[in-house]
């Protein structure tokens, strides 16, 4: 009887794994093939703002009651929320670099979109779009990331692309600062912003489409044997071959495993305590600074949150720090930033400019939760899940914390910083139950296996979950 196509394909990816593991590459190559891969990929991933317009009368223009600008902000995480759960499947079953290089060409067109609307209800309905858009970038950055590099390489690369947004919203103050100088233009400085976003976004996104490689067993810039290499050297960290198949059985695995549970529980509370990010312009012009001078005051909160991602990533590689304990004392520094806008004497501008500075500094501790997620959660169906179940909650959380902060509550807007100052609380014992159920779960597989309780042997061609992995161990 002739085989059966499972069983051709079986045969295919043994001998495939065979001729992975014949490679033979010293660490010279490997860091060879580490740096080419550096220079397409992270690139690729960080050519990726309304905080600003709101300074420069996007409320006025469209006629926005405080209420409806509060849900200005929310509406852009409530189609976020809702395109999540179509994603979950879709990044299982389609290429995922493809895929992300039409969603960021479509983010980029809607994003021009909203220099058309001239009312609450047009604008609102934009951004809503714009929020299901993006919903797929993120998660997607995470599996693309876990498919690159290995456990130890996660956070200075996941830092890479994160650290984007700090940057961005460095280049977005600047290219609105010279958006506002403009004279003579024909439709609202805010509108231009919108244009002159979307139309770079939208070159992103066909770069990102055209250079992104599939994996590294399909990428153009590497050799046939340094594509080999790429590939035994993620074999050789315990990862397995990404499936382009939905399992239901990894689904349900992930719905029960606690290490799941924890990286969602981090994406909503560390969201729901980040409107600080967007109304950080609003809470400093309304002590009293001028549009261009909130722009050009708040310029450093991007550049603390770049110093404060790579300084963390650094100090990972090089200490043996654990990464929770890492992830704990970052939120230390937003943490005191929420209480002292909060206490601060309303005489005391610079301070006030610091403290807003220190709240902002929010990415960091994203940095070292989605590391977590990309090195502990195994399964391409399971990390997809988890990976979109972290960004839905973040969309929950982004949707609900900004009608904490009403225009009736400036300057201070006490209620979102009372919010911010839980939130912050709740983080800190979060990282300190990861770290003590990592180093329970660790301790349990040693003893399994000094007993001799193995299980079955890992196969670096087949996609199987962290659970299913008895060799696996979790980093905390």
């Amino acid at each position: 009887m002739e085989k059966d196509s499972t069983e051709v394909k079986a045969m295919q990816d043994e001998k495939s794994l065979h001729d992975i593991e014949l490679a033979n590459f010293s660490a010279l190559d490997e860091q060879k093939v580490i740096r080419k891969i550096d220079r397409v990929i992270l690139p690729l991933m960080c050519t990726q703002a309304i905080g600003y317009a709101a300074v420069f009368n996007l409320a006025a223009d469209l006629d926005l009651s405080s209420d409806e600008y509060s849900w200005v902000v929310s509406i852009f995480y409530l189609g976020q929320l809702v395109s999540e759960y179509f994603f979950i499947y879709l990044m299982s079953r389609l290429p995922i670099a493809k895929f992300v290089g039409v969603m960021i060409v479509l983010w980029g067109i809607v994003a021009g979109c909203l220099a058309a609307p001239h009312d609450f209800a047009g604008f609102a309905s934009v951004r809503f779009i714009l929020g299901a858009f993006e919903g797929a970038v993120s998660p997607a950055f995470v599996l693309i990331t876990s498919r690159w590099y290995k456990k130890s390489e996660h956070p200075i690369r996941i830092a890479a692309w994160v650290s984007c947004n700090g940057l961005a919203s460095i280049v977005g103050a600047l290219i609105m600062y010279g958006v506002g100088q403009a004279d003579g233009v024909s439709i609202a400085n805010w509108r231009l912003m919108f244009l002159v976003c979307g139309g770079a976004t939208i070159v992103c996104g066909i770069f990102f489409f055209w250079l992104m490689p599939g994996g590294p067993e399909s990428a153009w810039f590497l050799t046939e044997d340094e594509r080999k290499i790429a590939t035994a050297r993620l074999h050789s960290d315990g990862s397995t071959k990404e499936g382009t198949g939905f399992k239901k059985s990894q689904l349900f695995e992930a719905l029960k495993d606690p290490f799941c549970w924890f990286a969602v529980l981090f994406g909503f509370f560390g969201t729901f305590a980040s409107p600080v990010l967007k109304f950080a312009s609003l809470v400093i012009s309304g002590f009293g600074w001028s549009p261009f001078n909130t722009m050009l005051v708040g310029l450093p909160s991007g550049a603390l949150q770049i110093i404060f991602i790579w300084t963390t990533v650094l100090g990972m590689r090089a200490t043996k720090i654990p990464r929770c304990y890492w992830g704990l004392a970052l939120t230390v520094l937003p943490l005191i930033g929420n209480i002292g806008i909060f206490l601060i004497p309303s005489t005391n501008k610079w301070g006030l400019v610091i403290f807003t500075w220190l709240a902002a500094v929010i990415s960091p501790v994203m940095v070292v939760t989605l590391s977590l997620l990309a090195s502990n959660i195994k399964g391409s169906t399971k990390k997809s899940a988890v990976s979109n179940t972290y960004f839905i909650l973040y969309g929950a959380a982004a949707v609900a914390a900004p009608q904490l902060w009403q225009t009736a509550d400036a300057p201070r807007y006490r209620k979102g910083l009372i919010a911010d100052v839980v939130c912050f609380g709740v983080i800190i014992l979060l990282f300190l139950a990861y770290r003590f159920l990592a180093l329970w779960e660790n301790k349990r597989r040693d003893e399994a296996q000094a007993s001799g309780e193995t299980g079955s042997a890992p196969d670096g061609e087949v996609d199987i979950t962290d659970r299913q992995d008895k060799s696996f161990r979790y980093i905390s």
